[in-house]
């Protein structure tokens, strides 16, 4: 997968909810609320799709003949490779879809107590997003 969506398409994911909630939440309208928890959980499933899929991987720096015939030692850097840094985000992204789902359900039974969770779930998100600005920040 391409670097680009890896940290750019997040972002547009957790912009889009947070509107959409707050939307939903100012203008008092159900649907918008449940909508944007909804991008949350579109955001975790991706963010599964990407940790699952080997887009993170330390299997796509290294080949096996690399590491048996142990060139590493040769060649080993100290930094962290791009995509292993935005692990934690991804992981925040997937923390975030699960603390959305109790939200959506709250909500579709009128339960006041949603405002906290889908609360809780978009400060997760926001982490995710300030911690791909901060990998991004020292490319």
């Amino acid at each position: 997968m391409n670097d680009t969506i890896l940290y750019t398409l997040p972002q547009w994911f957790i912009f889009a909810a947070i509107f959409v909630v707050v939307y939903g939440w100012m203008e008092d309208k159900k649907a918008f609320r449940i909508i944007g928890a909804s991008i949350l959980v579109l955001l975790g499933i991706f963010s599964l799709f990407v940790i699952f899929g080997d887009s993170l991987a330390a299997g796509e720096f290294l080949t096996p003949n690399e590491i048996a015939s142990e060139e590493l030692a040769d060649g080993v850097v100290d930094e962290i490779p791009f995509q292993a840094k935005l692990l934690p985000a991804y992981i925040s992204f997937v923390l975030s879809a699960v603390l959305a789902i109790p939200a959506i359900i709250l909500d579709i039974k009128n339960k006041k107590s949603y405002l906290w969770i889908i609360l809780s779930a978009g400060l997760v998100s926001l982490f995710g997003f300030f911690v791909i600005v901060g990998v991004l920040r020292y490319l």
